[in-house]
């Protein structure tokens, strides 16, 4: 009894003593919290006040699970999606973590791009991967593909982070120590890589990348995980409340669907939407504001979705660039997110019909341009030698061009500008022999309607007509058909026009003297007959058996086209205009005796 009165008093005294030791702790520990902190060790060097402190990050992952894994152990099970290079399962998030590890510790930081980075260290990186994760998609050569891209784009945000929080940093002394421990970089990798940082050609790209980041007028606020959280995010979300709603209606043995899935305009809208619910910019607020006016007219019936055109195309204002789509992530491409589609099935007829006018309209005024400009030139040359300019139209202020409409033959007979004029009959290529109409030919004229003649048209009055449905061999814009031609001048070219006393061609009209090399441009007479193209092509004959065929007369037409494509200067030739050039090349050739010197291959099977 002795014996275990002893043992229980040892114990009290056991418990007595750590209920006081507790309590005595307790006491310091809110003496300590309402004193203040005590003041840092001094280390005996002053503290630079110009460099203020850096400031503090998360430090660099290591994933040392990993790398303390037994051996022998299973690896982690992570499914790749060979197409897109996306990572499935519960180790998905650990697999792109490590990625970004392996990019960071195992690629030199002074290779100039990921593909500057030798084959031999991309495979030890790969083999690296498979040692570490049980990739089944791991035999598909697309996996390793998708895989070390991935890489080399964690690679390079890695020196991106680099350049912008340490290489450029003004206290390179402290910098260089911090950098070189944290990520464990070899002090003299590290000196290389802030001087190529530095280097004059390098702020150059620097200074090109930040112009075309500021293009970017809509950022967005979304974490690393980027629109593939956000949508698994929103799945959960829907799937929760789909799950609520069959509880409350107490209907659990309902097999509940799965959630739709999230549309690319609504995941575009949220990835841009702060906390406080504002928009990251003006310009993001902006296309936020069409999306919901788009929605309202979807629901409607008004506004409708083809292919390509659908409503974040629509409110955005512009097609989507061939090698991404917007708000879906990245590896997925056109192709595989819309499907295979033609041309013309993958965009709207609507803003088809858009695009077509807008070319159309920058087409003409690039052509009434280069026109204007070279009559202008020409015409201030011709008055500086102190030729005679053609007369200015008489319009009104209102009039916007001159109309044939109102230019009417004069009954006498006489022109006005050289009073020669005598009775003609007019003909049309189509029928040669056919007479269309009865007019006057006004040989001295060498202007019509303030535009110069080319050097094989002539000028006519039409006063009656033999064929009122035959075509206008150089058409205007109210004058295309024999019918609208009657008491109106025209251009007629000078072989279709015979006199009628002698029934033989009228001799072409005598051209003006040539003021300078300017005036008579090959380019500005050129530009000149286009609008006669519009109408009818220019058919030319020529022998084709200069490319080793065996048609004899082989017809080759120039279009207005093709002349539009030569007065741009910067546009591809076409196939019709090379073999026309090389028909003069070949007629060249011969008159310089050199036929047997020179050779032209077949555009066409170039």
């Amino acid at each position: 009894m002795m014996i275990d009165v002893g043992v229980h008093s040892v114990i009290y005294l056991i418990l007595a003593f750590i209920l006081d030791r507790a309590a005595h702790h307790h006491s310091q520990m809110a003496t300590q919290s309402n004193s203040p902190p005590p003041p840092p060790p001094s280390t005996g060097v002053a503290s630079h006040s110009s460099s203020p402190p850096l400031k503090r990050t998360r430090k660099a992952s290591r994933l040392r699970l990993l790398a303390t894994r037994p051996v022998g152990a299973e690896r982690p099970l992570v499914h790749v999606d060979p197409v897109t290079g996306k990572a499935d399962g519960p180790h998905s998030k650990k697999f792109r973590t490590y990625l970004g590890i392996v990019a960071r510790d195992k690629v030199d930081v002074t290779y100039e791009n990921w593909k500057h980075v030798p084959i031999t260290q991309k495979d030890l990186i790969w083999e690296d991967i498979q040692a570490e994760f049980d990739i089944p998609e791991a035999s598909d050569l697309r996996t390793k593909k998708k895989i070390l891209q991935t890489v080399g784009e964690r690679w390079r945000q890695f020196k991106s982070d680099l350049t912008s929080k340490w290489a450029l940093a003004t206290d390179k002394d402290s910098v260089d120590d911090t950098v070189c421990k944290m990520y464990g970089i070899n002090k003299e990798k590290w000196t290389q890589f802030c001087q190529s940082r530095r280097d004059p050609s390098w702020e150059n790209v620097r200074k090109k990348a930040q112009a075309v980041q500021k293009q970017n007028t809509a950022p967005h606020v979304m974490s690393r995980g980027g629109y593939e959280y956000l949508e698994k995010k929103l799945m959960d979300e829907k799937r929760k409340k789909k799950l609520e709603e069959a509880t409350l209606s107490g209907s659990t043995d309902i097999v509940i669907d799965p959630p739709s899935p999230i549309k690319r305009h609504v995941k575009w809208k949220l990835a841009r939407t702060k906390k406080t619910g504002d928009m990251t910019s003006e310009a993001a607020k902006e296309i936020a504001d069409k999306i919901d006016a788009l929605e309202e007219q979807a629901s409607q019936g008004s506004f409708v979705t083809h292919g390509r055109h659908d409503i974040l195309t629509a409110a955005i204002g512009r097609p989507e660039h061939p090698g991404r789509v917007r708000a879906v992530g990245a590896g997925i491409t056109i192709k595989q997110y819309f499907g295979s589609a033609s041309r013309t099935s993958s965009i709207a007829p609507e803003y088809l019909q858009q695009l077509t006018q807008q070319i159309k309209d920058q087409l003409e005024d690039s052509i009434t341009e280069k026109v204007t400009r070279r009559l202008m030139l020409s015409l201030s040359q011709m008055q500086s030698q102190g030729l005679a300019l053609p007369p200015e139209p008489d319009v009104g202020p209102s009039a916007a061009r001159v109309s044939t409409k109102e230019s009417c033959v004069d009954p006498s007979g006489n022109d006005l500008d050289t009073g020669d004029s005598y009775k003609c009959g007019l003909y049309i290529e189509e029928y040669s022999s056919r007479l269309v109409a009865l007019g006057r030919v006004y040989e001295g004229s060498t202007t019509i309607h303030n535009i110069p003649l080319l050097h094989d048209q002539v000028k006519v009055g039409v006063e009656e007509i033999r064929d009122v449905d035959a075509p206008i061999p150089v058409p205007t814009k109210e004058v295309k058909v024999m019918g609208q031609a009657l008491n109106t001048f025209l251009a007629w070219l000078t072989h279709l026009v015979k006199r009628l006393s002698e029934q033989g061609a009228v001799r072409p009209a005598k051209p003006a003297d040539r003021p300078d090399d300017e005036v008579d441009d090959p380019l500005y007479l050129m530009t000149l007959t286009i609008p006669q193209l519009f109408l009818k092509p220019l058919q030319v004959m020529w022998d084709a058996t200069l490319f080793g065929l065996f048609n004899e007369n082989f017809p080759l037409y120039i279009k207005h086209e093709d002349l539009s494509e030569i007065a741009h200067g910067g546009q591809c030739l076409s196939i019709s205009v090379i073999q026309l050039w090389i028909l003069h090349m070949t007629k060249t050739s011969m008159r310089a005796g050199n036929i047997d010197v020179y050779g032209f291959l077949e555009p066409h099977i170039v």
